[in-house]
């Protein structure tokens, strides 16, 4: 019971970092955003930092406590910078906020029971333990209990000849690992209900801000969009849905990719959409696409694959509509896809290089041995 307490605090840190971080972007870049905004952004910016740390660490194969120290220096300047950005921004009078007034707090106070019945349900009457389990939970609990990362097999616990780049070129499981060992707690708890919990939350705020938008900032359609997606989600058990690696497979990088990631691209190009001239949404995307692959190795290609079809589709909207001007615009059009193409480039970068990377891994060309 007492490290279920422990859990619950050690999430609510996990979202006032989060929260801290993503505040302190949206004021260097003078973003304006809500709070719940800050939250989202401020996740990805967590594991764009620590992926730097992690794959430092991981790929010269140095011990895992080697990483907490290095994440604890990393983190607390990164918070120390934060609230003193954030502190600085309230003393000037803050930057425009963004108020939308709430006339329905009570689908509010639906959607949140809701919510809390989604987490319920994903904790409570999660089955799936399967070998994916079996390896990921193995490779946690090995690297917290061997003092390492991805040197063992987290299967059979044999140690292995090389690094296997499949799982190392991510360093979302050695976050937990790191907690893990920070607070005592298991990793396979930390994992399982700590980021569980995490997964819902995050997945329910995209929805959240995807329908604020749709429905042009209606806060009452809004709440009650969440809380119809969850019931279906609750009530029509079908597994090859999102929805279901979100209740089977919360804790996992994948359920991630399918539930944080992929929704988090998609509603940042859908804002791109209505006004691809907005600097700040392209940091945005850039940020979470940068980080996509910190939190799951799916989303090595999956990623590219949204932002590359998302933006075709758009292009294609932009020629449609200049060839049914009475005046075509071709030329300011013809910018104006050249700098889309450039930004979605921009914004897949970095998973271009994992790509690259995990390719030569695969052909034998690039092959890091166990020391």
């Amino acid at each position: 019971m007492i490290e279920f307490i422990e859990i619950g605090l050690l999430l609510a840190i996990y979202l006032l970092i989060f929260y801290i971080l993503g505040a302190a972007l949206a004021v260097k870049l003078r973003w304006t955003m809500r709070r719940s905004q800050c939250l989202l952004i401020g996740f990805f910016a967590y594991f764009f930092v620590f992926q730097i740390c992690a794959e430092a660490m991981i790929l010269t194969q140095q011990p895992l406590h080697a990483l907490k120290n290095l994440w604890l220096l990393v983190l607390s300047l990164m918070l120390i910078a934060g609230c003193s950005i954030i502190y600085a921004d309230r003393e000037r009078g803050g930057r425009p906020k963004e108020y939308i007034p709430n006339p329905a707090k009570g689908f509010f106070v639906l959607m949140i029971l809701a919510i809390l019945c989604q987490i319920a349900t994903g904790l409570l009457l999660q089955r799936n333990l399967g070998w994916d389990f079996a390896y990921y939970m193995g490779n946690l609990t090995t690297s917290v209990s061997t003092d390492t990362m991805y040197v063992y097999d987290g299967s059979s616990g044999n140690l292995l000849q090389q690094l296997d780049l499949r799982y190392a070129l991510s360093g979302f499981y050695m976050n937990t690992a790191v907690l893990s060992q920070l607070t005592g707690i298991n990793a396979m708890m930390l994992q399982r209900y700590l980021m569980g919990v995490l997964d819902f939350i995050l997945a329910d705020l995209i929805l959240y801000h995807f329908a604020m938008k749709v429905f042009l900032f209606d806060k009452k359609k809004s709440y009650l969009l969440v809380t119809v997606s969850i019931l279906l989600m609750v009530c029509w058990d079908v597994y090859d849905t999102s929805a279901q690696f979100l209740f089977l497979r919360n804790y996992e990088a994948k359920s991630y990719c399918a539930n944080v990631v992929l929704p988090m691209v998609v509603y940042l190009i859908y804002c791109i959409w209505k006004d691809d001239h907005r600097k700040d949404i392209w940091q945005q995307l850039f940020v979470v696409c940068s980080a996509s692959v910190a939190v799951s190795m799916s989303s090595i290609l999956l990623v590219p694959a949204a932002v590359a079809i998302l933006m075709a589709a758009h292009i294609l909207a932009l020629l449609i509509e200049d060839r049914n001007k009475p005046v075509k615009t071709t030329t300011a059009n013809v910018r104006r896809i050249l700098l889309i193409l450039r930004n979605s480039f921009l914004c897949v970068l970095a998973n271009g290089v994992y790509l690259v990377v995990y390719f030569l891994y695969t052909k034998g060309i690039l092959v890091l041995e166990v020391m």
